[in-house]
């Protein structure tokens, strides 16, 4: 099972501390990884199609961005060997424009039959991988949603788009969607291990689908309910907003 990580602060924060530990809990996922930030109200990616963890030691490249990363919001996402063909284009995170914002987005899922999706909006990202067909379902419905009701908060035309997608397209998923100032996250399989850390220079708060703990610390899981469609969190800067059954 691949797994991913996301971290949120209310500054500019080098996520040196815990990536390389997220990397060596995630490590049996040996196909390829990829990690997301923001720079100046863009999104970066870096992908690589090679093992995280080589025996004991992190991928260098790893390593390093997560040495020099800088920013506000950085996720980050762990192939397992039946997330698809052995591309790093088709690693996890991906980026699209939309809603006056650039967003980035990682999933984790089983027995979702989403392929065939057809988006509607452009551009269409290429890789022939669930993940990318996610990401353009909730785009294009998040993006309709909007327009014929622009009072509508962005949480609860997410919530509401996130029961269409389970609808349309039945399954598991675990995903993070994040632009340069708030994080979505939502789940309807797997647990979540969530962590508020005080820094030096502020709070940070930590979220990932790693088993073990990344640190000592007090670690809350989130796990959806036997009768709920899933659980949805949003999180800006350190703090939780909303966390609520869909």
């Amino acid at each position: 099972m691949c797994d991913i990580f996301a971290l949120s602060a209310g500054y500019n924060y080098t996520a040196k501390d815990y990536l390389p530990v997220f990397a060596e809990k995630a490590k049996q996922h040996m196909n390829g990884w990829g990690i997301g930030f923001f720079r100046n109200g863009s999104a970066f990616i870096e992908k690589s199609s090679e093992q995280v963890v080589m025996g004991d030691q992190v991928h260098e490249g790893f390593q390093r961005l997560a040495r020099v990363i800088d920013s506000r919001i950085i996720i980050s996402h762990i192939s397992c060997p039946l997330s698809g063909p052995r591309h790093s284009a088709h690693n996890n995170p991906f980026s699209l424009s939309f809603l006056d914002h650039t967003w980035l987005f990682v999933n984790v899922g089983r027995d979702v039959d989403i392929e065939d999706y057809q988006a509607v909006n452009e551009p269409r990202l290429e890789p022939q991988v669930n993940a990318a067909r996610i990401f353009e379902y909730l785009r294009d419905n998040l993006s309709a949603r909007i327009r014929s009701y622009p009072y509508g908060t962005l949480y609860t035309v997410l919530r509401d788009v996130i029961r269409e997608l389970i609808s349309d397209y039945p399954g598991s998923y675990t995903f993070f969607l994040a632009n340069e100032s708030v994080l979505f996250g939502f789940t309807n399989f797997r647990r979540l291990l969530l962590m508020k850390k005080s820094e030096e220079i502020g709070d940070i708060l930590i979220i990932t689908t790693v088993r073990e703990r990344l640190s000592p610390g007090g670690w809350v899981p989130i796990q959806p309910g036997k009768n709920s469609l899933g659980k949805l969190l949003v999180v800006a800067g350190p703090d939780v907003l909303h966390l609520g059954d869909v």
